[in-house]
């Protein structure tokens, strides 16, 4: 188990992002923010919603 780097929630870093937020979240965290396998499922899915949402790089609005 390890401690989320945001909101501090335990997590298991080996369980399978199953969700495609969390799965963006992931790639943004290895690519763009550098805190890959520091970051629990929630805030990667949040992260990764985001980005979905308002990043033009990732939706081609």
């Amino acid at each position: 188990m390890k401690q989320c780097r945001i909101c501090q929630a335990d997590f298991d870093p080996q369980a399978p992002l199953e969700d495609p937020a969390q799965q963006a979240g992931a790639i943004l965290a290895e690519q763009q923010y550098g805190d890959a396998g520091q970051l629990c499922p929630d805030c990667l899915a949040s992260r990764g919603r985001l980005a979905m949402m308002y990043c033009r790089e990732y939706y081609g609005g």
